[in-house]
């Protein structure tokens, strides 16, 4: 028996497939019944001004849309709406005007305890007040874009903005009694559509956990804390931004296709220094160089008897995939000791730890949807596969800590389009490192913003103290700085961590100068750094 009653308000029955992926997922829903489908008349637009900038941007969507996957196609892609409802679903046809009320006699016979506005206007409030016992529900796409969904992302790539912020709002009888119910951001992207589809699907998953969170109605689960993000309201962009925006990605792509041609990569290094401190003094490092097509990443120190042993993502550029390699550190020099995991897909972080006597490695496989935990059975050189943690997942920068009374596995999903796994950090517990049964933290995902999501290596004081290291990513430009980030509290229904100032590798001075790893441990601290070649 479903418990909630969910309307959805639209402009109109040909609506794009990412609304046919919310009326989907309810349908889908145990708690949440699909019950109305109110389609309001579009209001008139601005009519003979917009005809140039509607034909621009036309023009800009079609050639854009060739860039995307055909997911994310799908996800713009506009069809009948009432293909994607259950045939019990109620269809009311509503005026677009306030004085005309149209179907808005029939909302209340629904007893509707839910209205989600979906990619429309807002009517005015007065209208919408006692449509749904726990009002209506809508989506707004960051602080600079415009209250529609038809340009969705498109400000924040015209002005190179390093993260775009979707809100979940609870609309109140005026604007001082709004709800902000959620905020989030992700990094953004590279191109106008692309990000927009990032914005939908984010947006999707925003209304889902607010909606579960809702139906469980734990009242110990507090959400995490958001950081308030506001910005400059903008306008829907004119013909000029249109062509503006052209010429700014002609400039980039040239300089992406010169990159390419001139074979200038970013290649990632290794830092190290003996330390009783958990900061850097990066200019006292000893740097681990790659060879030619080679880079040298995501590093985790083991010390064994007093000796520092490093491990490592070891990226070839010819085969595009990592392995994990193993060097020591001696006489002031650093020796590679060889390949400590070679599988056939991409490995990278790993992260090490000792459970029982033994050490095991969480290594990053994602490119077999996995989480899997390796055995030293001859250190440093030989492992076996102990257990596989979880299947079919997207995660990646998994690490593993005791604290208090549970092990805790925290790590990096992606929930959208397969693309992305820098944007929501997820947390779960069990009795034992070795357990194949890892219960969800109550409030997951536990990080929601991009700006620390996304892990970067750990730091565990004698004392038991966990400092969470965390990557920063800007606009074209992964791996833009590190932040360490205190746990202050982690139980299995709340978790708070202080954040920690972001440190960009601006020692380098040098273009596309990056840095998104740290770790520290047995008095010795590396870190990865990267420059444009």
């Amino acid at each position: 028996m479903k418990t909630y009653r969910v309307g959805l308000l639209i402009d109109g029955t040909d609506q794009p497939g990412w609304i046919h992926d919310m009326a989907e997922w309810l349908a889908r829903s145990p708690e949440f019944e699909m019950t109305a489908l109110l389609v309001m008349e579009k209001a008139p637009d601005n009519g003979r001004l917009r005809l140039g900038a509607k034909a621009l941007f036309g023009t800009l969507s079609r050639l854009e849309s060739r860039l995307l996957p055909a997911r994310q196609r799908q996800m713009l892609t506009c069809r009948d709406m009432r293909a994607s409802v259950p045939a019990s679903t109620s269809v009311l046809n509503l005026a677009a005007s306030p004085t005309e009320t149209g179907g808005d006699d029939g909302i209340a016979a629904l007893g509707l305890d839910l209205v989600l506005l979906l990619g429309a206007l807002p009517p005015p409030r007065a209208r919408v007040a006692n449509w749904a016992r726990l009002g209506l529900w809508r989506l707004s796409y960051s602080d600079i874009a415009v209250a529609t969904s038809r340009y969705a992302g498109f400000w924040e790539v015209y002005q190179r903005k390093d993260h775009t912020t979707v809100k979940l709002w609870r609309i109140g009888q005026d604007a001082d009694a709004d709800a902000l119910l959620d905020q989030r951001s992700f990094n953004t992207e590279v191109f106008w559509l692309k990000n927009q589809t990032r914005a939908f699907s984010l947006g999707n998953f925003m209304v889902y956990d607010a909606l579960q969170a809702l139906a469980r109605s734990r009242p110990g689960a507090a959400p995490p804390a958001m950081q308030i993000m506001s910005g400059q309201r903008r306008d829907d962009p004119a013909e000029w931004d249109s062509a503006a925006y052209i010429a700014r990605q002609a400039w980039l792509m040239t300089d992406l296709i010169v990159r390419r041609i001139m074979k200038r990569n970013v290649r990632w290094r290794i830092g190290m220094f003996p330390s009783a401190r958990q900061q850097a003094v990066v200019s006292e490092a000893m740097v681990l160089q790659p060879p030619k097509g080679r880079f040298f990443a995501d590093p985790f120190v083991y010390t064994k008897d007093k000796h520092p042993y490093i491990f490592f993502e070891d990226y070839d550029f010819n085969s595009r995939k990592g392995t994990i390699s193993v060097a020591t550190f001696e006489d002031g020099a650093f020796r590679l000791l060889g390949t400590a995991l070679n599988l056939p897909y991409h490995l990278s972080f790993p992260y090490i730890f000792e459970y029982e006597g033994d050490t095991y490695m969480v290594p990053e496989t994602c490119g077999n949807r996995t989480i899997e935990l390796w055995k030293c059975t001859e250190f440093p050189l030989k492992w076996e596969l102990d257990l596989t943690l979880m299947n079919n997942i997207s995660a990646v920068d998994t690490i593993i800590f005791k604290r208090g009374e549970y092990w805790w596995l925290l790590t990096n999903i992606d929930r959208t389009d397969g693309q992305n796994h820098c944007d929501e950090l997820f947390a779960f517990f069990a009795d034992s490192p070795r357990s194949i049964h890892w219960t969800p933290h109550a409030g997951n995902p536990i990080v929601r913003n991009p700006m620390r999501a996304r892990n970067a290596g750990i730091v565990v004081s004698p004392g038991g103290d966990v400092i969470r290291c965390a990557q920063y990513q800007g606009f074209c430009h992964y791996g833009k700085g590190v932040s360490l980030n205190r746990i202050e509290e982690l139980s299995p229904s709340t978790y708070v961590e202080t954040d920690g100032e972001i440190h960009y590798a601006s020692f380098l001075k040098k273009r596309h100068a990056s840095m998104h790893h740290w770790h520290h441990q047995g008095g010795h601290t590396v870190f990865d750094f990267a420059y444009m070649e």
